[in-house]
């Protein structure tokens, strides 16, 4: 994906611009970038939001990284759940 961003930022005539990184967020040390970044842009999904810890590293990225007036996509999300009970699946 990284790889395919970056093609595409060079195409565009962004590379002096547009940095992509291509690794966990955590591993980057905050001293290399700071808060400069305006824009994060991630699917921070997983299942129900949670799994995965996807929403947690959204967090990280937002709180090591992100200017105070920057801008996060997605910004929100919604839940919609429908509660069942299935007796076969409880009794595993």
């Amino acid at each position: 994906m990284a790889l395919s961003a970056r093609t595409l930022v060079e195409a565009n005539g962004f590379g002096h611009i547009i940095e992509v990184i291509n690794t966990k967020i955590e591993d980057i040390p905050q001293d290399t970038i700071g808060k400069n970044v305006d824009v994060i842009v991630s699917e921070p999904l997983g299942t129900f939001l949670l799994n995965e810890r996807m929403l947690e590293t959204y967090v990280i990225a937002r709180e090591k990284f992100l200017k105070e007036d920057g801008k996060m996509f997605p910004a929100s999300s919604h839940l919609c759940i429908m509660p069942f009970y299935d007796e076969a699946i409880h009794n595993e």
